[in-house]
């Protein structure tokens, strides 16, 4: 059985209002939202996953820096979908260009001579007439001035009030809303502070919109704000889930060791890997795995107080190319296992994730794209493999994490 060719939509110069608008749009009109997965602070890209009215798939992402909107899917759904998404915005010098051509060439005109006055008449001056008279008549045969015409009376715009939101949502343990209060933070365009009104809770800022997240004791959290993409972003990040069922199908002992994020990704990438119709290139689905895998990198890292701004740098690199944890950080913490497990983990995250995320700028590269499903599937399945088997050797060894669940 031969599989459905598919095809890419692609929308550049789109502001992030108008995806958003676009977005809300589509559930109006029968399409169904299955998956969405959000930035973090280490990936700039929106993830969605549609169910079109008439059954057909729809993978639609968003790069919130570059704004560039692209969407997969068959010929026949894109052709349905494209009606209803924005379009690109037209290039700021092009359109000041054009504006120029435009317009007419006017030639300047003095008042005098927009506004020629008629001479005067010769008014004989009689015996007798004093001089205020013959002002007064050289007055009246004088053309009325040209009064201005009145400004028009403007409008007031009737101004839109958007009503508060409130959302609750039960059973939310104290790991996952610290998850999704800490990705938040993470995000570059958005700021999250303490509320003081609350005792676990927050005000989340992004632009000029704004709410209050909160948790109470019994696992309740309310998200309080008006109708913004902001409030639908909060909101997906609480009620995506990972699938565990799935998880501990290929991961079980290091499922332990697996932030919320990093199981989202994982789930997420073997679902849409195992899902897809035809890709021209399917190393994009490889993307949420390994940077499940550097979250995992990320955690392990500050289990042992290595504190670095990217993962990378607290590695160093031999002669013959292989990668290990620094001197001195492997002198403190003492634990040979660790380090091994360190050096193993970011030697596939180096060799692969790299790899196909990083052009070849030499003279005679080769495209680093996987056109074989086949092909990404074992590269998914050899990650996957390697995170479990130090995920075993950290259990071994009794290695906890702070946030282990």
């Amino acid at each position: 059985m031969s599989e459905r060719k598919t095809d890419r939509l692609r929308i550049e110069r789109v502001e992030p209002s108008a995806v958003y608008a676009a977005l809300a749009g589509l559930v109006n009109n029968g399409y169904t939202r299955k998956k969405y997965s959000p930035t973090t602070f280490t990936c700039h890209l929106e993830r969605y996953q549609y169910l079109s009215p008439s059954g057909e798939k729809i993978a639609v992402v968003y790069d919130t820096v570059a704004k560039i909107l692209s969407a997969d899917a068959s010929p026949e759904a894109l052709a349905a979908l494209a009606p209803m998404l924005p379009s690109s915005a037209p290039k700021q010098e092009t359109a000041k260009k054009a504006d120029k051509q435009d317009a007419p060439d006017v030639p300047r005109i003095s008042t005098r001579e927009r506004m020629p006055i008629a001479p005067r008449e010769q008014i004989p001056r009689l015996a007798g007439t004093t001089a205020p008279a013959i002002a007064a008549a050289q007055r009246n045969t004088e053309q009325p001035a040209a009064q201005p015409a009145p400004a028009p009376k403007k409008r007031g715009r009737k101004k839109t009030v958007k009503t508060e939101n409130v959302l609750t949502i039960e059973g939310i343990g104290n790991s996952r809303f610290d998850w999704v209060v800490k990705d938040l933070k993470g995000a570059g365009d958005t700021r999250v502070r303490k509320d003081k009104t609350a005792e676990n809770g927050f005000v989340v800022v992004r632009g000029k919109d704004q709410l209050v997240l909160s948790m109470s004791q019994d696992g309740t959290v309310t998200v309080r704000g008006k109708a913004s993409p902001l409030f639908n972003d909060v909101r997906e990040r609480l009620e995506t889930r990972s699938n565990l069922r799935l998880l501990k199908k290929y991961v079980p002992t290091a499922l332990r060791y697996l932030s919320e994020s990093s199981r989202i990704d994982l789930s997420n990438g073997i679902t849409d890997l195992e899902n897809v119709g035809r890709l021209s290139d399917y190393s994009v689905l490889l993307t949420a795995p390994y940077r499940a895998l550097e979250k995992l990198i990320y955690d392990l890292q500050q289990a042992e107080n290595i504190n670095v701004k990217m993962i990378g740098q607290a590695y160093e690199k031999d002669d013959e190319g292989r990668y290990s944890l620094k001197k001195g950080y492997i002198r403190r913490i003492g634990s040979v296992v660790y380090a091994e497990v360190m050096a193993a983990l970011y030697s596939e995250y180096y060799a692969t994730r790299n790899f196909y995320t990083h052009s070849d700028n030499s003279a005679d590269s080769r495209s680093r794209g996987i056109a074989d499903k086949a092909e990404a599937q074992k590269k998914l399945r050899n990650l996957l493999a390697v995170i479990e088997y130090n995920g075993k050797k950290l259990s071994e060894i009794g290695f906890k994490v702070a946030d282990e669940q």
